[in-house]
Formats: C-alpha cells, sequence, structure tokens
C-alpha cells in the first residue's frame, strides 16, 4: 500500500479559519501595540512568521517595504497586503478593519475625556513610559529586519548613507524613498539585463 504525501483537504486552513486567525491576530497588534506601525514590525516577525509561519522573513520584508513605499500609514499597508496574501480580498478587508477598529475605538473613549486628563499628572507620566517602550520596540524591529539583509559592501554604504541624510539633513523621507526605489530599479534590474556580467547583477 503506498502513502499520499499530498496534504488531505481536512488539513488544510479553511477560508473561515484563516479569517478568524487574521482577526485575532491583527486585532492583537491595533490593540496592544503602541508606537504606530514601525513597532508592530517586530510583532509581525514574531507572531506570522515564527508562530504562525504564514509567511518567511523574507516575504515578510518585502512586503514591508512595499507597505513603506506605498502612500498611506505602513501598518495598515502591510496588513493589506498580507491579509490578500493568506486570503484574498477578504484577507485584506479582515485585517484592515481588524487593525484600525481597536485602535479607533481607544482614541474615541480617550477623546471624550481627553480635557479632563490632559494636565493630570499620572497619565502624563504614563505616556512618557509609553514613549520610550516604543522606540524599544522600534528599533528592535530595526535590529530584526536588518538581519535579513544581504549584507554586501553596496547595500552597507546605502544603508550608512541614507542613514546620514535622514537623520543629519532636511531631506524629506519621501525623497530617500523615491531615490532608492529608482536606484534599485536601474541598479538592480535594468543594467544586469543590459550587461549580465555587470556589477549591478544581484
Amino acid at each position: 500500500m503506498t502513502t499520499s504525501n499530498t496534504t488531505s483537504p481536512a488539513e488544510k486552513p479553511t477560508l473561515l479559519r484563516t479569517l478568524f486567525l487574521l482577526a485575532l491576530v491583527f486585532g492583537k497588534f491595533g490593540a496592544l501595540t503602541f508606537g504606530g506601525g514601525y513597532a508592530i514590525v517586530a510583532l509581525m516577525e514574531e507572531t506570522i512568521v515564527q508562530k504562525y509561519k504564514w509567511l518567511s522573513s523574507e516575504e515578510l520584508l518585502n512586503l514591508i517595504t512595499i507597505g513603506e513605499s506605498t502612500p498611506g500609514p505602513i501598518a495598515v499597508n502591510t496588513a493589506t497586503f498580507i491579509g490578500y496574501r493568506l486570503a484574498g480580498i477578504w484577507g485584506s478587508l479582515v485585517a484592515v478593519f481588524a487593525l484600525v477598529f481597536p485602535a479607533w475605538l481607544i482614541i474615541v473613549l480617550i477623546s471624550t475625556c481627553y480635557l479632563t486628563l490632559r494636565d493630570n499628572v499620572w497619565v502624563a507620566a504614563a505616556l512618557n513610559g509609553i514613549r520610550l517602550a516604543a522606540i524599544v520596540l522600534i528599533f528592535r524591529a530595526c535590529l530584526k529586519m536588518g538581519k535579513k539583509l544581504n549584507r554586501t559592501p553596496l547595500n552597507l554604504a546605502l544603508l550608512i548613507l541614507t542613514a546620514a541624510l535622514a537623520i543629519f539633513t532636511p531631506i524629506s523621507a519621501l525623497y530617500l524613498i523615491v531615490a532608492a526605489l529608482l536606484f534599485g530599479f536601474v541598479w538592480f534590474g535594468l543594467i544586469p539585463r543590459i550587461h549580465p556580467h555587470s556589477e549591478g547583477q544581484p
């Protein structure tokens, strides 16, 4: 008797189960993550790559890169791409709604009592602590993403140059992203096709 290596339909996650998991995961991101989209990146790597294994680290990094390079908040853009990657249009809708709704609800609740609490010493102290934690989360996300990069001399030089321009000059991050996009298109895409043995080949 031969044994089939094909995964049976019962072992494959159904669309409903995938949508349910997307709602749980991105709902948690929206409700518990302080610091904006970059703070969510570290949690995405832990949950989506390590826990559920929906994507590889490289796939997640590519989607985050696309999310950063397109208009709109990086967290919402990335949720859209990941949801679509896993469950099509419905996956995008569920992921984005689950991400945005908790934060929206919290903001509505806070805004109703903001005038009362804005001068409260304890509230100000709590927000200062949250800001510090958010900075740590963002830095941690940078380290995790940096480990996935291909550490060639060119990439390291571009990383240092871009960081220096972003930190020490008034150049908008938008212009840096567009410049990096154009450079990657020419150096890693166009040149290798015109000259297959040139230095631009990845």
